[in-house]
């Protein structure tokens, strides 16, 4: 039998050869990496032109949210839209005029445990004129902002007005996290 007598490599060899596959992993690395950033940024949907995404849900015309008075139930349609489907979904959100005029749309999850909160009976709201929205599976309550004021120590999450062809929408996969109670 023949035997095969490995070939020595001298360090030089060795060195080049170990630093050119260095230079090749780290060149397909950042080549990769540029390229996932590249198409990210540029296939990002812009909110304001064209028709609106699957995840806006349409609360209605502009002139007349804006002409609210009070905190008004408004209920939705939109799709959920995951990175690897999309599902319709039914909601609701409340929707007021705050004191400076813009919309204040809140989410009618409870912080505390998701559970939906309905507006408080004047039962509820004689020993806190505060409150406005009272959760029924623990007892947190709520001002007609948002803001927590009994119970949990984060208010409603809210969700910021697109305003898009004269009808007002929300992004239902972006809510901004209410703010915590002093």
């Amino acid at each position: 039998m023949d035997r095969k007598v490995p070939q020595k490599i001298t360090r030089r060899a060795f060195l080049g050869t170990t630093a050119k596959l260095a230079i090749g992993t780290a060149a397909l690395l950042a080549g990769s990496t540029g390229l996932f950033y590249y198409g990210a940024v540029t296939h990002r949907k812009s909110p304001v032109s064209g028709p609106p995404p699957g995840n806006y849900a349409r609360l209605g015309a502009a002139a007349d949210l804006e002409r609210l008075r009070g905190v008004t139930r408004i209920d939705y349609e939109a799709d959920y839209i995951d990175a690897w489907y999309t599902k319709p979904v039914k909601g609701f959100v409340y929707v007021a005029a705050g004191e400076d005029g813009r919309l204040i749309i809140l989410s009618p999850a409870c912080t505390h445990l998701g559970c939906a909160v309905v507006p408080a009976t004047e039962a509820q709201r004689a020993g806190r004129p505060e409150t406005y929205f009272w959760c029924p599976c623990h007892g947190a309550e709520f001002d007609a902002a948002g803001g927590a004021t009994f119970v949990v120590e984060r208010g409603l999450d809210t969700y910021e007005p697109v305003f898009l062809d004269g009808s007002v929408y929300i992004d239902i996969m972006k809510p901004i996290p209410g703010a915590k109670g002093a």
